[in-house]
């Protein structure tokens, strides 16, 4: 009987023996949750016996020093990387978080109502970094095919904004900003139709001018002698057109339909102070004191004081007082021979009628 009792005492004690060293624990690994029985005294050894790595970027909890009992929940959360795109607006964070909804409200984002999400709010994130685009319904501006208008769009990028109008991308065309681009609010964004156009133009070729010295003219003056003309090329032309706008024009090919024709003029040398005005000299020392480059401002020029309006009727060049003495006595003379000496009214003082 004695033997008996002793080893149901034996046997007793060793079943108080398993009830305090076997604990039942559940283990929640990033939201992967397993109940576990361990002889692991605390939780660094429980979670080393079930193979949970950690490092200085993991929360634990209970702490890792935290002694184990029968029904704990031991935590473990490892960091994450998020690239968090709202709206436009790029950066990049750390979250512990199981999935996007969490994540969502420790970075205090909330997605308005039709916001579009890159991942499903149960979606969970990954250790080896996460994408998240929270784009809610903004108003932005759109440009394309000369026609201009609001839309409300929650499409996060300027791709999925054209899908959703309907608008197709040539090969060429220009998008503004780019396909990939994030939109913001109020953002003007375009689409600028780029077309290639050949065809033929014909093109004046410029022609040449010679000058030859001639000491019987004046200097500043000049005689044609053989008229120029512009030569003519027939050319093959490639236009690239931005919404129907000329952008850049270039010539592929060309080849000539007429010559162009080399102007040959006599170019003045003779000293304009060589002149003897004689009468003119008079009559300019009455009217600008003999200043031959005067503009005094009240609408009269030159030594003889034209007037634009008479200076250019005889066909003079420029102003009469940027030209020479000479120049100016040549065409006072035309003045002089249509109208009289009556043109001047110095010419009376200085005895010429």
């Amino acid at each position: 009987m004695g033997a008996v009792a002793l080893g149901m005492v034996v046997a007793v004690g060793g079943i108080v023996h398993a009830s305090t060293f076997d604990d039942l624990v559940t283990v929640d690994v990033d939201g992967v949750v397993t109940d576990v029985r361990t002889e692991s005294e605390t939780v660094r050894e429980l979670l080393a016996e079930k193979g949970v790595e950690l490092d200085s970027t993991t929360k634990v909890s209970p702490a890792v020093t935290s002694d184990i009992d029968d029904g704990d929940v031991v935590k473990v959360r490892r960091a994450k990387a998020v690239t968090l795109v709202v709206d436009g607006k790029i950066s990049q964070n750390t979250v512990h978080d199981v999935d996007v909804e969490s994540a969502l409200q420790t970075l205090g984002v909330q997605p308005r109502e039709g916001a579009s999400l890159s991942m499903d709010l149960d979606e969970r994130l990954g250790l080896d970094g996460n994408s998240l685009v929270v784009s809610n319904p903004k108003r932005v501006t759109l440009k394309v095919d000369g026609r201009k208008r609001a839309v409300t769009t929650s499409a996060p990028t300027m791709e999925a904004l054209l899908a959703q109008e309907g608008v197709t991308v040539g090969a060429l065309d220009e998008v503004k900003p780019g396909l990939g681009a994030y939109l913001k609010p109020r953002q003007s964004t375009r689409v600028v139709r780029i077309k290639k156009v050949t065809r033929v133009e014909k093109l004046a070729v410029d022609h040449e001018v010679t000058y030859t010295n001639d000491s019987s003219l004046f200097a500043g003056d000049t005689e044609v002698v053989k008229d120029g003309r512009d030569g003519l090329d027939r050319a093959r032309v490639e236009l690239i057109l931005a919404d129907g706008k000329v952008r850049e024009r270039r010539i592929v090919s060309r080849s000539s339909v007429r010559e162009p024709i080399t102007e040959v003029v006599k170019r003045g040398t003779k000293n304009p102070d060589s002149v003897d005005g004689g009468v003119w000299d008079r009559i300019a020392k009455c009217e600008s004191g003999g200043n031959w480059s005067i503009n005094t401002g009240n609408g009269y020029y030159g030594g003889l004081q034209f007037s634009l309006a008479t200076w250019r009727s005889v066909g003079g060049p420029g102003y009469p007082h940027e030209q020479s003495k000479a120049t100016q006595i040549k065409y006072a003379k035309i003045l002089q021979a249509r109208s009289g000496w009556g043109q001047w009214s110095c010419a009376a003082k200085v005895g010429v009628h």
